[in-house]
């Protein structure tokens, strides 16, 4: 165990998401008039307060749900159409309730109703609420830096420590502290493996993911902390139904690309997308693996295998990465950690690619998987895996890669570790 993990850290994500939500941070409007409405959906009492419109930036939307347990779901209705803003499953570990920072300069311009509903019960509604950021045809977008964000060279005098794990942020007490456990780590890359709930909206995206440092460093709250340092992978939940949202949270980020750091290289897919043979996908890949390190790590949230169950989209992926070095293939979606045997390119065992998948992020933790090409298999446990780039030290190239499991608790699970050169 490497010592700090699975403890709060000092100006921790919850209390600095409960600062945004309750004295302001840059782009908040500061306190003034409010217009509050209440009613029943189901047998709960929702009351929503809102500033006096119009609305403009980063405001804070007051919801009360009498019980204070339970799911609700927020939507903003213009015109014809409702737009999803934002699912929560249960009341904020932070605020205690169900309030929420609206962006509101991510909508258009007009009035409109804000309709809150307790698990799929009728609507309560908040009329004739004005928005107002000047955006007449097109939101306001994030810079186009994503680049700016991907690793340099490492140079420090141990090898480089690299966790990977999704399916988590849902601003719920399990899911921080597995955000909290990754910040603490202090790490020099994170693969975050997909699955901002529950739709990977915007709104979803700065309350769940958290504020991101890419935005507001000093911030920065929940998984956003670590955003600096983060190369996300984009999941089922936000892509492609809100795909411009999460490219928007990630400024301008494509959805696969790939990278170099300790002398491996990271191929971000995108495994909701096409990646069979003729695909644009495919041949990126394709380009990317024909010149390639001796290392390779493949990651996208959606694994090709589930237990012996094969993912027929990405079959011809895999079989590209398993023919031309490929080491490891990352995944998430499975709400689990799972260790695979080493396998081929047909996902027979007797290969070598490994595939290893944490999606035990924190939110509805799933149980063990069981099969015969599942090595090792943990459910109902959040926490992260951990890769070590082999030989990276001191501006090395690795030439192996160890992995290991850990929980929040700070209790390592599982260990492995795969040769490059093999």
């Amino acid at each position: 165990m490497r010592g700090g993990r699975g403890r709060a850290i000092p100006g921790s994500a919850a209390i600095a998401v409960l600062a945004l939500l309750t004295t302001g941070l840059t782009g908040v409007a500061p306190a003034r008039a409010a217009v509050q409405t209440c009613g029943l959906s189901g047998t709960h009492t929702i009351c929503v307060t809102v500033p006096d419109s119009p609305l403009s930036g980063l405001e804070r939307v007051i919801v009360t749900n009498t019980p204070n347990s339970g799911q609700l779901d927020v939507y903003w209705k213009q015109g014809g159409s409702s737009t999803p803003l934002i699912r929560q499953f249960g009341p904020s570990p932070e605020s205690g309730d169900y309030s929420f920072a609206w962006p509101t300069q991510k909508y258009l311009d007009g009035t409109g109703t804000l309709k809150v509903r307790f698990a799929g019960n009728s609507f309560v509604l908040a009329p004739n609420i004005t928005l107002q950021n000047g955006n007449v045809s097109d939101i306001q977008h994030s810079p186009n830096d994503w680049q700016s964000y991907l690793p340099g060279p490492w140079t420090q005098p141990a090898d480089p420590v690299v966790p990977a794990v999704g399916d988590g942020p849902s601003d719920e007490a399990v899911s921080n502290s597995v955000a909290s456990m990754i910040a603490a780590a202090s790490p020099p890359l994170f693969l975050f493996l997909g699955d901002i709930y529950d739709k990977g909206t915007y709104t979803e995206n700065l309350n769940h993911y958290g504020v991101s440092a890419l935005d507001d460093p000093s911030g920065a709250t929940l998984w956003g902390v670590t955003a600096r340092v983060t190369q996300p992978t984009a999941g089922n939940h936000e892509w492609p139904g809100h795909a411009a949202d999460w490219t928007d949270y990630w400024h301008q980020r494509p959805p696969y690309t790939s990278f170099e750091f300790g002398g491996v290289l990271f191929v971000d897919l995108d495994t909701s997308e096409p990646a069979g043979v003729g695909s644009s996908q495919y041949a990126f890949v394709q380009g990317v693996l024909a010149n390639a390190p001796p290392c390779v790590v493949a990651y996208g949230h959606i694994p090709p295998l589930k237990n012996t169950t094969i993912n027929t989209s990405l079959q011809a992926l895999w079989s590209l990465v398993a023919t031309n070095g490929g080491d490891l293939w990352v995944a998430g979606h499975v709400h689990t950690m799972s260790e695979y045997v080493p396998l081929d390119a047909n996902f027979q065992p007797g290969g070598h690619l490994v595939q290893l998948v944490a999606g035990s992020g924190g939110h509805r933790l799933a149980g063990t998987q069981s099969a015969s090409v599942v090595a090792w298999s943990q459910g109902k446990t959040p926490g992260a895996l951990f890769l070590t780039l082999n030989g990276a030290a001191n501006g090395g190239t690795a030439s192996s890669i160890s992995w290991a499991f850990e929980s929040t608790q700070g209790t390592v699970l599982r260990t492995g570790s795969v040769d490059c050169s093999a």
